[in-house]
C-alpha cells in the first residue's frame, strides 16, 4: 500500500485550478462514520478494478466556540491532528491488505464544497449516505445532497452496510463527525 498525504492550499480549496485536463482518478470523501467506510470500501475496489488513480479527502473544521480564539499555532496543531487521525482512519478501514494505492488530501472548511472543488476534473465522485432527516439535515445539511447537486463528474452514493454498532469504525481510530 501506498500512501501521500499532501497540505491543503488556497488551490485545493478552489478546485485546483492548475489542473487543466480531465483524469481519470477516483476521489472519496472521508468522515469516519459507517457510510465512509462503505463508500472508501467502494471507491478502493473500483480503483483497484479500473487501475483509476484513488484521491480520499478529509474535510474539517474547527467548532464555532474555537473559531475566535484560535491562533495560528492552533490551527496547525489542530490540521496536524486532523491528518493524523485522517490517515490511521483510512489504513485501517481498507485493512491490512490493501493493495490499493491512495492519496489523502486534508482541507479545513465545509465538506460538499471541498469535494465538489476537488472533483471537478475527477472521473467520479464518490460519497457516503446516511439516514438523514428532520432537524439534523435541516441544520446541518447533507454532503451527499451537496455533491449530486453540484458535482461535475458522476456522483456514486454509498450507504452505509447494515453492520453492528460495535463494529462501525475501524478498531481505536476514530474521525470527528461533521455535526
Amino acid at each position: 500500500m501506498t500512501q501521500d498525504t499532501e497540505n491543503a492550499t488556497d488551490d485545493d480549496r478552489e478546485g485546483s485550478r492548475a489542473r487543466s485536463a480531465t483524469t481519470d482518478e477516483i476521489v472519496v470523501g472521508v468522515d469516519g462514520g459507517a457510510a465512509s467506510a462503505a463508500a472508501l470500501g467502494w471507491a478502493a475496489e473500483q480503483s483497484r478494478t479500473t487501475g483509476a488513480p484513488l484521491h480520499v479527502l478529509y474535510s474539517w473544521q474547527l467548532k464555532a466556540s474555537q473559531v475566535e480564539a484560535a491562533g495560528v499555532a492552533f490551527r496547525r496543531a489542530a490540521a496536524t491532528d486532523a491528518r493524523a487521525r485522517a490517515t490511521r482512519w483510512v489504513i485501517d478501514a481498507l485493512g491490512p491488505s490493501a493493495a490499493t494505492c491512495w492519496a489523502l488530501g486534508i482541507v479545513e472548511g465545509p465538506p460538499g464544497p471541498a469535494l465538489v472543488a476537488r472533483s471537478r476534473d475527477a472521473a467520479l465522485l464518490v460519497v457516503g449516505t446516511g439516514e438523514h432527516a428532520g432537524l439534523r439535515r435541516l441544520v446541518t445539511g447533507s454532503v451527499s445532497h451537496y455533491a449530486l447537486s453540484h458535482a461535475v463528474p458522476p456522483v456514486v452514493a454509498v450507504r452505509a452496510r447494515p453492520v453492528q454498532l460495535s463494529s462501525c469504525r475501524p478498531s481505536g481510530t476514530s474521525l470527528p463527525t461533521q455535526t
